[in-house]
């Protein structure tokens, strides 16, 4: 079974913003039995990888987190999360899986996410994954590699499962014996009326306080849309004409707003 323990990637000598630890907190909330593991700077020499070592030289910390959340989950087992992910209910029910991720849309393209992913410890899917770093650099001729794990890891599903692009992000994938992919809203963009056990945030610090998708509009005079805070401070993005008449929020983070439109 995957063991019950979160991992999560804070290296670097950032102070982490307020948007992470609401999103700790929900960890904690939703997952109170769950140890949390923190990978910091103080973890590094456990790390013996080119990869890694280039990727933190160059400040570029999310490519570093590629490598160090495969290392977590092979040496120790448990479940990986982003740090701007929120968690909504408990995982539980998918620890009797020997590996699980989701979908998540970008660009109009689903992809395997890393963001949330559970393995046991050992496990021969993060084997194949950290293969693909075993002669790696970060560094080629002075240029850096700046391609997405995401890439990484539909490579290794399509040589390994034959699970090929375009992937049907809506549907589950098996491709073996308790090893699956989950549709999207599992673990990445929650839809209405449909489960959903974590929210990823896809790093909103650099964002405005609120970022806004208009899902629907009604006549051209009413708008229902959707607002992912990124940090405590500001208010709902709203033009002059645009004033909210209904609130719901679906989570700490995410709510969905009803707004009329005056021309």
């Amino acid at each position: 079974m995957i063991p019950k323990i979160i991992h999560y990637v804070w290296v670097g000598n950032n102070p982490k913003p307020q948007f992470v630890l609401d999103c700790i907190d929900t960890w904690k909330k939703h997952l109170p039995d769950y140890e949390i593991m923190e990978w910091g700077n103080d973890c590094l020499d456990e790390i013996n990888n080119t990869y890694v070592t280039e990727a933190i030289k160059n400040k570029k910390w999310a490519f570093a987190s590629d490598y160090i959340r495969l290392y977590a989950l092979y040496n120790y087992g448990g479940i990986y999360l982003d740090s701007d992910v929120e968690v909504t209910q408990s995982f539980d029910r998918f620890l009797n899986l020997s590996f699980f991720s989701g979908y998540e849309q970008y660009d109009g393209k689903y992809l395997p996410i890393t963001a949330a992913m559970g393995s046991i410890k050992g496990s021969s899917v993060i084997k194949g994954l950290l293969s693909d770093y075993d002669n790696l650099n970060f560094e080629v001729n002075g240029e850096l590699v700046l391609e997405p794990n995401t890439f990484k890891i539909s490579r290794y599903f399509s040589s390994e499962f034959g699970l090929n692009p375009p992937y049907d992000g809506s549907q589950e994938s098996h491709l073996a014996e308790g090893v699956v992919i989950y549709p999207s809203y599992y673990f990445c963009s929650p839809e209405y009326n449909k489960i959903n056990y974590s929210i990823h945030h896809f790093s909103g610090s650099w964002l405005p306080s609120h970022k806004r998708k208009d899902k629907l509009k009604i006549l051209n005079k009413f708008i229902i849309s959707r607002f992912k805070k990124s940090r405590d401070q500001g208010d709902y993005p709203l033009s002059d004409s645009e004033k909210i008449l209904l609130k719901i929020n679906f989570s700490k983070i995410v709510s969905y707003v009803l707004i009329s439109k005056n021309k």
